[in-house]
């Protein structure tokens, strides 16, 4: 059976696969999703969806075949919106992960992230036995803040000059759930 989480009665999450490709493509070449998250590339190519993709299949295959990264769908039609996922995580050897996570633009400020966030962390606690999940982002990225927040993470620090994107340095906030502070 392929992996699914419930995000609302209009969004999941699932395996990412090759049908993926246009719609990365796609949503991927708005800039202010590139200017607001640190790995995704700009222009974002062919050639950087099929390594996405190919990553991400033999990541699930290396971990058993339970993957670590995740496509949001719209339900309707399967179309990839979004994506979130772990960072540096081992499954059942790793105690904590990274989230990371993308809105294709035309979904933003309508409250899919915060709810995929709380899905995703849930699935981390519960089935990934995980007891802490971090989190980062640009300190001017607001928005990405603010879902976090919502989430019950905690601000545990400003990274001066912590990032590197365009030629210009940037401050970075350092985030933190602990499963005993997770509200389901």
């Amino acid at each position: 059976m392929a992996f699914r989480l419930e995000i609302n009665d209009d969004f999941e999450i699932s395996d990412i696969s090759w049908a993926d490709k246009q719609a990365y493509i796609e949503h991927l070449k708005e800039k202010q999703i590139h200017d607001q998250t640190l790995n995704i590339p700009y222009p974002y190519t062919e050639a950087d969806a099929d390594w996405w993709i190919e990553h991400n299949i033999k990541a699930t295959a290396e971990q058993g075949g339970r993957s670590v990264n995740w496509a949001i769908r719209r339900r309707k039609d399967q179309h990839l919106i979004g994506g979130i996922g772990f960072l540096d995580l081992v499954i059942g050897q790793s105690h904590k992960a990274e989230i990371g996570y993308w809105l294709a633009k035309p979904f933003w400020h309508k409250g899919i992230m915060t709810q995929a966030i709380r899905v995703v962390v849930s699935y981390g606690f519960d089935s990934l036995q995980l007891k802490r999940v971090t989190a980062t982002c640009f300190e001017f990225n607001k928005g990405s803040a603010r879902v976090l927040e919502k989430n019950g993470f905690k601000l545990e620090g400003t990274l001066r000059n912590h990032y590197e994107k365009n030629g210009r340095f940037h401050n970075g906030k350092y985030y933190g759930l602990l499963v005993e502070d997770f509200l389901r």
